[in-house]
């Protein structure tokens, strides 16, 4: 294990967790947190570096480092090229910061090879990056990973390891899937009940910490448990309802939906509710690494750790407070119909 981690993106959900695990790691003397923004006191060994990519203090940190864990954030919009941008430019100013690095590991996730009919079942490495053109995110990580591992393999470079993370539902981890769950329902768009996977957060910290230690060749790794189940089971697993919405009302009122609470960000989600993208774990396994939870293990401790409440629009709202069980579920239910009719009738 390496003396000095640098954490770049260190309020990334996952570089918290990992900064934790480390502690416990004997021959780990220092953890560098890189972000501008105040750190929270994550243990003795973590060092809070106020400076962001571009920053002199954020290159004469990364300098110090042997290995550089980078943790992308994405803030994007509807059109995303700005912060598309944005994070192209930060790994790049990362990797040329990480000098003196053995090892550079890039968070990455499997939706970089998009949500499609045709997607195999699972995705192995080998597989094409197909990102779904409307959902930013996946098109930003598809760049950064490309930037990252372009570089692997010259003379005395780092070695370059991109992990692909499968589908992360706990709300520790702040996914796109994990805000649906905070939502009043799980919504899904009618006919469509693709094979989905949950990777248990420690399972991701595992994997990073076989990443950090060396023993992993440069290249691509899918994280992923070892099993998938039906969409309606895992939404059962988790203790929410789900909703089913037509196809074309989904799309066209992803935006309002939004404003309920569902925590679409935007159409390009439902993709990823409508097809198949589980990953094969097999490469990362013969490296060593193994998960400890099924996927229905993991969709019900994420169904567990939800918050007390549920979000309606910029509202939490206490379980105590609403009717349970099904006349809530009915609610939402109507406001989704009231929002169909009036997209139909051409209403604002």
């Amino acid at each position: 294990m390496a003396r000095t981690i640098a954490l770049v993106g260190a309020f990334h959900p996952g570089a918290a967790q990992l900064a934790l695990a480390l502690e416990d790691e004997p021959e780990v003397e220092r953890i560098l947190g890189l972000q501008r923004a105040p750190a929270p006191l994550l243990g003795p060994k973590f060092e809070h570096v106020a400076a962001e990519p571009g920053d002199e203090r954020f290159d004469a940190a990364v300098a110090q480092a042997d290995v550089v864990v980078i943790f992308p954030v994405l803030e994007i919009g509807r059109d995303g090229r700005p912060a598309r941008e944005r994070l192209g430019a930060s790994v790049r100013r990362t990797l040329d910061a990480a000098h003196g690095a053995s090892t550079v590991v890039l968070w990455s996730s499997g939706v970089v090879y998009g949500a499609h009919p045709d997607n195999p079942v699972p995705l192995d490495e080998q597989a094409a990056t197909r990102p779904n053109f409307d959902f930013p995110p996946a098109r930003a990580l598809a760049d950064a990973e490309q930037l990252v591992l372009d570089s692997a393999g010259a003379a005395g470079a780092a070695a370059r390891v991109v992990l692909r993370s499968s589908a992360i539902w706990s709300p520790v981890w702040g996914s796109f899937l994990s805000r649906m769950l905070v939502g009043p329902a799980i919504v899904s768009v009618k006919g469509h009940n693709p094979p989905v996977q949950s990777l248990d957060p420690q399972d991701a910290v595992s994997a990073l910490l076989l990443a950090i230690s060396g023993r992993l060749p440069g290249g691509v790794y899918n994280v992923a448990p070892d099993d998938w189940i039906p969409a309606n089971q895992a939404a059962r697993l988790t203790g929410r309802r789900r909703v089913e919405v037509p196809e074309a009302a989904a799309f066209a009122l992803g935006e309002r939906l939004a404003s309920l609470g569902v925590a679409l960000t935007s159409q390009g989600e439902l993709h990823y509710h409508m097809h198949p993208w589980v990953l094969s774990n097999r490469r990362l396994r013969e490296a060593g690494w193994a998960p400890a939870r099924t996927t229905s293990e993991a969709m019900t401790a994420a169904g567990q750790a939800i918050p007390e409440g549920v979000r309606v629009g910029r509202l939490q709202v206490r379980r105590s407070d609403v009717v349970r069980g099904a006349a809530a579920a009915v609610a939402f239910v109507a406001a989704l119909a009231a929002l169909v009719r009036r997209s139909r009738s051409g209403g604002t």
